[in-house]
């Protein structure tokens, strides 16, 4: 039979199909990628995508919320809390009354709640709004002291979601890591002439070294004139490249800049919180220079570049953890090569070409319509074989 099936003229005519529409596929990647020319990553367009705090930092209170029947709502709590008016312990779980209106148009459910470590309570505001039709209403979260992290959905491993205090820094630090802070920059500069200094990438790699010294969370990020990974100078791009740290403040509880080839932090004028990549970004486009200052902290100022340097880069690139699943970067990378899955890209300039889910979802589309054309082929050759075959003679 297997035979018999290998040597028919439909077998090989498939086969033959095969082989084109397979030159064709590649050749349509190779091609579709050539034209593309811009590498595509991640568009960040939720920030806290790429601001969450270090795992050992995060000691951030949040809840998950979850309609367990037509009015009780369910809390599920990532420290272990209790809601004011009930007589229970602490725990990481409970469920509320929800109320709907009556005469009135709306009504506001107020729920207090204190975390078992908190000082204060903390609050959320459900607005039960009347809709169109009789018995249904609209739930809103109008109000949230703290963060709310899921809707109508539980954890399905809720070790991932609770907090670990043992995997946590140590309580001073969780509260203040500035004197680690001034210990690094101390250790830079004092010892600056026998660093090594050289161009950006090294600069960020040796003070990155000596944060991890002194336990301080320290990343890179890259600011970018051009498309991503593009690199050399272009005279219609500008600079293509330069690499900054990003060090995290357990005071101000958030990541801000240090530039260690310039020796620079930023803060608003008048205001004494750092900022970070993306909203010096914002603030040199959107509100001019004037507004952001220098705060020279290490001593390694080469040039005199002025304060508005940022201008010169439209994007702002991070780097997450890479997938761990070797065969699926291989796939990623055989089929969709333009596509950087560890860049997250944030651009005050976006275009689609840098768009790293227009990438996938063109070269699908492509990918998708050499495929019903190589089936349609099939099915032709199949049912024109069919009805070429000749009916046996009636006796």
């Amino acid at each position: 039979m297997l035979k018999f099936i290998v040597k028919s003229y439909s077998f090989r005519k498939i086969l033959i199909l095969c082989v084109i529409f397979s030159g064709i596929f590649f050749f349509s990647s190779y091609l579709f990628d050539k034209l593309w020319s811009s590498s595509s990553a991640i568009p960040i367009i939720n920030v806290n995508d790429v601001y969450d705090p270090p795992m050992n930092y995060d000691n951030f209170t949040r809840v998950n919320l979850k309609m367990v029947s037509s009015n009780l709502l369910a809390i599920e709590g990532n420290k272990k809390f209790r809601i004011n008016e009930h007589d229970s312990g602490f725990e990481y779980y409970d469920t509320v009354v929800i109320f709907f209106p009556d005469v009135s148009f709306d009504k506001v459910n107020k729920i207090f709640l204190q975390f078992e470590d908190s000082i204060g309570p903390d609050s959320i505001y459900i607005v039960t709004a009347k809709s169109g039709e009789p018995k249904i209403f609209y739930n809103q979260i109008f109000y949230s002291s703290i963060i709310v992290f899921k809707i109508n959905e539980f954890t399905d491993d809720t070790e991932q979601f609770r907090i670990n205090s043992e995997e946590l820094a140590r309580p001073e630090l969780l509260t203040n890591n500035d004197t680690l802070i001034s210990k690094v920059f101390n250790e830079f500069n004092s010892n600056i002439d026998n660093l090594g200094l050289a161009e950006c990438g090294t600069n960020c790699k040796i003070l990155r070294e000596i944060c991890n010294r002194f336990e301080v969370p320290c990343r890179f990020v890259n600011l970018q004139g051009g498309d991503v990974d593009q690199t050399g100078y272009a005279d219609h791009i500008g600079y293509p490249l330069h690499v900054v740290c990003e060090i995290y403040s357990s005071r101000l509880k958030k990541w801000y800049v240090v530039d260690p080839s310039f020796g620079f932090r930023f803060k608003n004028i008048g205001s004494s919180e750092f900022l970070n990549a993306v909203e010096i970004s914002n603030r040199y486009v959107f509100r001019g220079v004037d507004e952001i200052v220098q705060d020279s902290i290490l001593l390694t100022k080469r040039t005199l570049v002025g304060k508005d340097y940022f201008k010169y880069y439209e994007n702002v690139t991070f780097t997450k953890l890479e997938w761990k699943n070797k065969y699926t970067i291989k796939l990623v990378s055989v089929f969709y090569g333009k596509f950087i899955y560890f860049h997250y890209l944030y651009s005050i300039n976006f275009s689609p070409v840098k768009n790293g889910f227009y990438y996938l979802g063109l070269k699908t589309i492509m990918y998708a319509f050499i495929m019903i054309l190589f089936i349609n082929s099939v099915i032709f050759v199949l049912v024109k074989r069919l009805f070429s075959v000749k009916k046996p003679v009636q006796r």
